[in-house]
């Protein structure tokens, strides 16, 4: 996740994100009809090795929120910014608490109810936040990273190429996914996070924690454990380390904020403080100044 330094009424200091969001990157990727805007053709995909890398990174996010009882309920390329192949999640405010409404729900990372059970919800809503939701994000989003096109992103499915989101949404509430044909063992992961088969998110991150180490049974078992803490959060960097460079980070924001510096940016536009309009998009996510 982004990390926040500190927040105050008028604005918060984050972790600044050296390059662009995970959508523009795989955008950059695409050839398309330019009537249909439909993908035609992906140019390349990241390393294997990277991507499964991502994979991980996204259920360890998704299953400490879910260990706080927590959804983040809207994931989607736009929401994932990259610093130097590391991606990080941001943009929470659609996050809420497991069991409340979805209300974020956006196709092809959310799906509205068909027929299913009743303790999903109720048909044509989308249910309520759980795992379920969770997990079926993660599943488009992992096809999204190993296809290199949004779900149906590449299939004209409709004459009209302003009913395509529609149809989208409608084959999803008909549980009418893509047939995955890539790596086994990922395309096994997406279907079972579309079909809602893991109980937890910290099962899900367990599953793939042992495809990127090799694993013979990288296909998973939901663990037994109460502790819905997800497994290996955090490996690779020691505790002391991540307090100390923290703590003089938090110092120096708030030492600038002590300065002035919140009040000035909120005073007037960007560009009347002498920003140019190119500077202010690029850290519009924060930046540890």
């Amino acid at each position: 996740m982004v990390q926040c330094f500190q927040y105050a009424d008028n604005g918060i200091f984050l972790k600044y994100m050296r390059d662009e969001s995970l959508w523009s990157r795989i955008q950059s990727n695409h050839a398309r009809d330019e009537h249909t805007m439909i993908v035609t053709k992906v140019e390349r995909l990241e390393p294997l090795a990277l991507r499964k890398e991502w994979m991980n990174d996204f259920a360890q996010a998704v299953a400490f929120l879910q260990s706080l009882n927590l959804a983040y309920s809207d994931l989607r390329p736009e929401n994932i910014l990259l610093d130097r192949n590391r991606l990080k999640l941001s943009d929470f405010d659609c996050t809420g608490e497991i069991g409340t409404d979805f209300e974020a729900c956006m196709a092809p990372y959310g799906r509205v109810l068909g027929d299913s059970k009743p303790e999903e919800g109720r048909r044509g809503s989308s249910g309520l936040l759980d795992p379920r939701t969770e997990q079926f994000a993660l599943s488009s989003f992992y096809y999204l990273i190993n296809y290199g096109v949004e779900v149906y992103g590449d299939q004209c499915l409709t004459e009209d190429p302003k009913e395509h989101g529609t149809k989208v949404v409608e084959l999803l509430q008909n549980m009418d996914f893509p047939k995955p044909n890539s790596d086994p063992l990922i395309d096994e992961i997406i279907d079972k996070c579309w079909h809602n088969k893991y109980k937890t998110i910290a099962d899900l991150a367990l599953n793939i924690e042992m495809l990127i180490s090799g694993c013979p049974d990288a296909r998973g078992k939901p663990t037994n454990s109460n502790n819905s803490e997800p497994q290996g959060y955090g490996r690779g960097v020691h505790p002391d380390n991540l307090t100390e460079d923290f703590v003089w980070k938090r110092a120096l924001c708030q030492n600038l904020q002590r300065r002035g510096l919140l009040q000035l940016l909120s005073s007037g536009e960007p560009e009347h403080l002498g920003f140019t309009l190119g500077w202010y998009r690029h850290t519009a996510c924060g930046g540890d100044t």
